[in-house]
């Protein structure tokens, strides 16, 4: 049985240079952004360790978006 409720916690490494720029410019331009995703802004994300991704996971992330 599929909990109707469930909100699924996101959180979205974004690039400075690419990502994060259009996540930006979209809520400059009032685009709606799910509530349920966290962004975190990296210099870029080649970089990310992936300790923090496990990190990330084993704290309560449902999801995690890594985007460049």
């Amino acid at each position: 049985m599929e909990n109707e409720n469930f909100k699924p916690k996101i959180v979205g490494f974004l690039c400075n240079w690419c990502t994060y720029a259009a996540a930006d410019l979209a809520g400059a331009s009032r685009k709606e952004i799910s509530p349920t995703l966290n962004v975190i802004r990296v210099m870029c994300t080649s970089r990310i360790d992936h300790n923090l991704l496990l990190n990330t996971y084993f704290s309560g992330a449902d999801g995690i978006l890594v985007a460049g």
